[in-house]
């Protein structure tokens, strides 16, 4: 099994928080992240899970758009900035197929974490803006690995452009 975890792309600033839209420079990094996940991706994923916020909203819109996918849009509570990773990991670590997640930071970064084995606090990922993460599960829960036995496969940096 696979995850592929995005953090949307550039947004505009404002708030609400939950409000603000994609920027020119968002919706430009999404439609080229879109572009760029070869079929392999989309004949393991069912679907494009966003968090409820709209700069992830938009995001997996504009990621299917330019993909040109059938894969429905579906909105998935716990993707977002502040929410508990713990809650993910488990929901990954039961999952039997693979996921493709929009979300946000800190939420993607500690959930990585989490999926890796690593301690809070021991390490970070640097999750900028429209990067994408790749984890494969080697191994199911254990009572000592709850979440199961994760390794990183890939990291994608944001596209580059202003």
């Amino acid at each position: 099994m696979i995850v592929y975890l995005l953090r949307h792309a550039d947004a505009v600033p404002g708030e609400p928080d939950a409000l603000r839209a994609l920027s020119p420079k968002g919706r430009r990094q999404a439609t080229q992240v879109g572009r760029a996940l070869d079929q392999e991706v989309w004949s393991l994923v069912a679907a494009i899970e966003h968090s409820p916020l709209v700069r992830s909203q938009e995001t997996a819109r504009g990621l299917k758009a330019a993909a040109k996918v059938r894969q429905p849009l579906r909105e998935l509570s716990g993707l977002e900035p502040e929410a508990d990773p713990r809650a993910t990991a488990a929901l990954l670590a039961r999952s039997r197929s693979s996921r493709l997640l929009v979300g946000h930071n800190p939420h993607l970064a500690a959930l990585a974490g989490k999926l890796l084995g690593w301690r809070d606090g021991e390490r970070s990922i640097h999750f900028r803006k429209a990067a994408l993460l790749v984890l494969e599960r080697l191994a199911g829960p254990t009572p000592r690995r709850p979440y199961g036995a994760w390794r990183l496969k890939g990291f994608v940096p944001p596209p580059p452009g202003k």
